[in-house]
């Protein structure tokens, strides 16, 4: 959950922009061009502050789901987006010009992926239906202010300092937003269901939802976020099951992409949630011994707590059951890399990388189990395949730099070495490696012409900053 400080900086943030976007009076009509830019503008917003969660596994399922949905719909006057929220809480929104949003504490708190698919296809209809235009629309005795408020309370999740400003801001209005909103729920659900049952999900997976928050509610008494955003709950699971009932919907699967347990394991979590996710899948496990997924999840919180050799022992099993998993064998691998089994590694990262040998994080491991076993021309040719690729905690120039110096090619060594200190911007060290690089490259080479022409770079750099 964020902090109370960190929520008042967005709020007034996003309060100061949608001010400046919506200074002149609101007009009657709110278009989809001015849904568009507003839609963007707020996602801008939510960059800028870094909440836009970018882990590509998780990203990329999500927006596997939301095509689905998608493909139920009629085509929209705009191109649909799905991000991930940085957030605990347990929400989900829709912004104007098809923006949609999940908390990364929503994932964690779905069961299934039919119930994740239920909250996007819920916010599709948002979307779809233009709900916020039509507030905007209609709200002629909302002032800029109380407009203000109400986007930047769906931003925050319906936390303590958003619901305060929203209270405030919408005195004397408040009823006419609240009218809106449930009838807007009404028709999302609507809307939602037909897409969920479409997609080939189980529609009863929405009523599920609806459910456990309301047990969540009752266990923590707390609000999730999500009953803020989206009022009415008990109303919405009568509505849900009378509509599942009368048009006899037929049921749905629960996972269709599958892998649900799993990608929910790639959700980093602080100590107390880690230790809980712990003892749930433990005790999951208890009756789903062979479930593979579950078994990874334990594995990955075992490496984190520490607990190696059992973490080992769990993605032995996977393999066991599932010889061609690769997440899997790239993770074992680097566990016996840290562990000081380099051959082991390398066993299993080669498996992997011929599974997937596109996967630049594979190969990048590969690499380092292979140079850990003294194998510098294999660890070379993996480095060197991914030598333009970006990892947040590494720099592939240095390990290709290292890797010949162990070759005893000094000149490619000392070049690799300036790249990654250019890279760094650390120009005294990029210099010193250019310059002793030059040392081993004829004149007429094209590396000769790129070092020189790096060296004079840096060093006009260099002195403008003395000037």
């Amino acid at each position: 959950m964020f902090k109370i400080k960190q929520n008042q900086y967005i709020c007034f943030t996003l309060m100061f922009f949608v001010a400046l976007l919506w200074a002149k009076p609101c007009r009657a009509e709110f278009t989809i061009d001015d849904e568009k830019k507003l839609g963007k503008e707020f996602y801008q917003k939510l960059e800028e502050s870094h909440l836009i969660y970018k882990n590509k596994s998780l990203c990329d399922y999500i927006n596997r789901i939301g095509n689905r949905i998608l493909a139920q719909t009629k085509k929209a006057p705009f191109d649909f987006n799905f991000y991930i929220v940085d957030s605990s809480a347990i929400n989900a929104f829709a912004t104007p010009g098809g923006y949609i949003y999940i908390n990364k504490g929503l994932i964690l708190a779905a069961k299934s992926e039919a119930e994740l698919a239920g909250v996007i296809a819920h916010e599709v209809g948002h979307a779809n239906a233009r709900h916020i235009a039509s507030l905007i629309e209609k709200s002629k005795k909302l002032n800029v202010a109380a407009l203000t408020a109400v986007l930047a309370s769906i931003l925050l999740g319906g936390g303590e300092t958003s619901g305060a400003i929203a209270a405030f801001s919408l005195a004397g209005s408040s009823s006419l937003t609240l009218k809106y909103m449930r009838e807007h729920e009404e028709e999302a659900d609507r809307l939602g269901i037909q897409y969920l049952v479409g997609a080939g999900y189980d529609p009863m997976s929405m009523i599920d939802f609806l459910k456990m928050m309301k047990q969540y509610e009752f266990l923590s008494k707390t609000m999730p976020s999500y009953l803020q955003t989206h009022p009415g709950t008990d109303n919405r699971i009568y509505y849900l099951d009378s509509l599942i009932t009368s048009q006899k919907l037929h049921n749905g699967a629960k996972n269709i992409i599958g892998n649900f347990k799993r990608i929910q394991s790639t959700i980093p979590l602080d100590a107390t949630s880690l230790n809980y996710r712990y003892d749930q899948l433990s005790k999951y496990l208890l009756d789903n011994p062979d479930d593979t997924d579950t078994l990874y999840g334990l594995a990955l919180i075992e490496d984190q707590l520490g607990q190696t050799d059992s973490a080992i022992q769990h993605y032995q099993k996977i393999l066991n059951l599932s010889p061609h998993d690769a997440d899997a064998l790239q993770n074992i691998g680097v566990l016996f890399l840290k562990t000081g089994k380099p051959h082991l590694a390398v066993e299993h990262l080669a498996r992997a990388s011929k599974l997937y040998p596109q996967n630049d994080t594979i190969l990048f491991n590969l690499g380092r189990a292979y140079f850990a076993t003294g194998n510098f021309k294999k660890a070379l040719e993996c480095y060197l395949q991914i030598q333009d690729k970006k990892f947040d905690d590494a720099d592939v120039n240095y390990f290709i730099a290292m890797t010949y110096g162990r070759l005893n090619n000094r000149g490619e060594s000392h070049y690799y070495f300036g790249l990654h200190f250019n890279d760094a911007q650390k120009v005294n060290s990029a210099l010193f490696h250019f310059k002793e690089a030059l040392n081993y490259f004829p004149k007429s080479s094209a590396r000769y012409e790129s070092i020189t022409q790096a060296i004079k770079e840096l060093e006009e750099g260099k002195s403008k900053k003395t000037k």
